[in-house]
């Protein structure tokens, strides 16, 4: 199982590395925030099984980094929705 997930973290983060570098994904996207976040977890695990703690505070490091950049990209992503929804209009009452 260490083993695994070592590997799912290792190609993880290469492959986010290979396609950011090949121009195909951005620094900004989503899509490499999230797989640098899912393979830095992966290889954390996979080497504090094997007690590897250097690799493994490394790759949880990574992890943190890019689950931040998920967060951040969310939260912008969020606010941009409510910047574009209209406010409603108040009508006033007649008594």
């Amino acid at each position: 199982m260490a083993a695994l997930l070592g590997w799912l973290g290792t190609f993880g983060t290469f492959g986010a590395y290979v396609l950011l570098s090949r121009g195909r994904w951005t620094a900004t996207s989503l899509r490499y925030s999230l797989l640098n976040a899912l393979g830095g977890t992966a290889g954390a695990i996979g080497s504090s099984l094997y007690g590897a703690w250097p690799s493994a505070v490394s790759n949880l490091l990574w992890a943190i980094v890019g689950s931040h950049a998920v967060v951040s990209i969310l939260l912008e992503r969020r606010r941009a929705v409510a910047a574009v929804q209209p406010a409603p209009v108040r009508v006033p009452e007649f008594v």
